[in-house]
């Protein structure tokens, strides 16, 4: 079913991408590439699954996690490869809308997986759309943020400053997951981290505005 409600819920948005312009259309498309990173990264993970026989823990903690988070960031290094380093802060929402994408449709799956109705149905989409949702959202902006912030290094340092941004975003969530699938103590901690990062996150995006630059006025 999740290849079928991906064309569902991709293919319309598509229609509006052609009247869509400027920073609105990359929005939406971003959004439409966590769509199908969600696909990709599904059959991905299962077919890793079924050929190293990982258990729910494995599959979890150290496959999905490195699976997701580069599915859900390739577009950010094909846009780093492209353009070099010309690129703005605009790459922090960029990068969210791709997190929310997945998002999405992973919410569809579980759900869907689960059977749930009525009001427990209602109570867990809320409780993974301000949690698990923003979480991988914010995974993807903190990518996307931290290659805004290579401007001025040297091309021969990005390699490792991706690998590193794609490190933490890795390691950050597959103890989310751990923490909130496998431990009774840990969720509590678990709800919040998202929160928090996006927290986080919303103030270094608009670092500018809270803290604006003084400058002197000169005699």
């Amino acid at each position: 079913m999740i290849l079928e409600f991906y064309l569902a819920a991709s293919l319309p948005l598509f229609f509006l991408l052609i009247f869509l312009e400027g920073g609105q259309r990359r929005i939406l498309a971003f959004l439409i590439w966590g769509l199908s990173a969600a696909v990709i990264s599904y059959y991905v993970i299962h077919a890793l699954s079924l050929t190293l026989a990982a258990g729910t823990v494995l599959t979890d903690v150290s496959i999905a996690p490195v699976v997701e988070e580069f599915v859900k960031a390739l577009p950010l290094f094909v846009l780093l490869l492209a353009f070099g380093q010309r690129y703005s802060k605009e790459l922090l929402v960029l990068a969210m809308a791709s997190g929310f994408g997945f998002a999405i449709l992973e919410n569809y799956v579980y759900i869907s997986t689960f059977m749930l109705g009525g009001v427990g149905a209602v109570a867990y989409a809320v409780v993974r759309g301000i949690t698990t949702s923003v979480m991988h959202g914010c995974m993807t902006a903190i990518i996307g943020y931290g290659i805004f912030l290579t401007y001025g290094f040297s091309r021969r340092s990005l390699p490792s400053i991706l690998f590193g941004l794609y490190t933490v975003a890795v390691i950050i969530h597959a103890l989310y997951n751990l923490m909130v699938g496998h431990t009774e103590s840990g969720r509590i901690f678990a709800i919040g981290l998202p929160l928090l990062l996006f927290v986080l996150l919303l103030i270094a995006y608009n670092r500018d505005s809270i803290w604006p630059k003084q400058t002197r006025s000169e005699d």
